[in-house]
């Protein structure tokens, strides 16, 4: 039942800005594919030969750092356990069940006002599965 609730929860910040899920003329239609309007708060990144004007995100999280991690074809909501920064930079830690996410962010800079553009790596680890990708992305302010 708790694992429900915090579905539902992560569903309904997702839903009215980018939309986990959105229905549209009867089909859902996947976060992934779906852009950032201007003003959604959040981070967004995909893989790093990936062009963000493509709008292919594999990874995307909400200024409480709760996120959504595209595993193929499935959504995988995570919670945000910890961030250590560092001269360098900063890592973000996420899980859910059996995965584990680090973003670990080098590079940053400054976009626009408000959107700063980051550099960096998401490692995945699924079980006894590890996968390191190298990815790049924006967080809106």
């Amino acid at each position: 039942m708790k694992a429900l609730s915090v579905l539902l929860v992560s569903i309904n910040f997702l839903l009215p800005a980018t939309g986990m899920c959105q229905i549209a003329q009867g089909l859902l239609v996947s976060a992934a594919e779906e852009s950032p309007v201007k003003g959604d708060a959040g981070y967004f990144f995909a893989l790093r030969q990936v062009p963000l004007s493509e709008k292919h995100y594999i990874f995307l999280a909400d200024p409480l750092k709760r996120a959504v991690y595209v595993d193929g074809g499935k959504n995988i909501v995570l919670g945000h356990t910890m961030t250590v920064r560092s001269a360098k930079g900063f890592d973000m830690y996420f899980s859910a069940g059996d995965y584990n996410l680090i973003l670990a962010v080098k590079e940053a800079k400054e976009i626009v006002e408000g959107t700063t553009g980051y550099k960096g790596t998401l490692s995945i680890r699924h079980g006894s599965e590890k996968h390191k990708l190298a990815v790049h992305g924006f967080q809106n302010r």
